[in-house]
């Protein structure tokens, strides 16, 4: 949603600057609107550089105290999950630049209807519209309420 508000200022300087005459009005018309695909592409450049930084910070520790090993050690864990939780949304990302690139990105995968626009701007790489992943989710917390309680009982 921010990098969809930065594009859209963006944008929006530049129609500001250009009010001044009716020949500007031309070039405002010319700024185009950020794309699904530039924000796409903004979202990936950020989370690689995400990843870049959390490796530097887990690759540099050098000596350490006994007394801060523990603290390193959870620090080494929180980088490592974030590096998990940020390769996710990459592949999701690139998966959507996927279908931006084949024709069909903002169509649900499920029921093959339109994603609604809103959606798009908060989660531009988004696979289903709203009701579709409810749907996933509701069935996902199910099989996993299944399976704690089959665990459970297997004791």
């Amino acid at each position: 949603m921010a990098l969809m508000r930065k594009a859209i200022t963006k944008v929006m300087a530049a129609r500001k600057g250009a009010r001044n005459t009716e020949s500007e009005t031309t070039a405002l018309e010319a700024v185009p609107k950020p794309t699904y695909r530039d924000v796409l592409l903004v979202r990936r450049t950020e989370v690689l550089e995400q990843l870049g930084a959390q490796y530097d910070n887990v690759s540099k520790p050098g000596r350490v105290a006994e007394d801060d090993q523990a603290t390193l050690s959870h620090e080494e864990f929180l980088n490592v999950r974030l590096n998990s939780l940020d390769y996710e949304r990459l592949k999701m990302i690139d998966e959507a630049l996927d279908r931006v690139q084949a024709g069909d990105y903002g169509i649900c995968q499920r029921c093959e209807d339109p994603i609604p626009a809103r959606r798009l701007e908060v989660l531009p790489w988004a696979k289903y519209c709203v009701v579709c992943q409810e749907k996933i989710s509701r069935r996902q917390e199910a099989e996993q309420e299944e399976s704690a309680f089959a665990s459970h009982t297997s004791r």
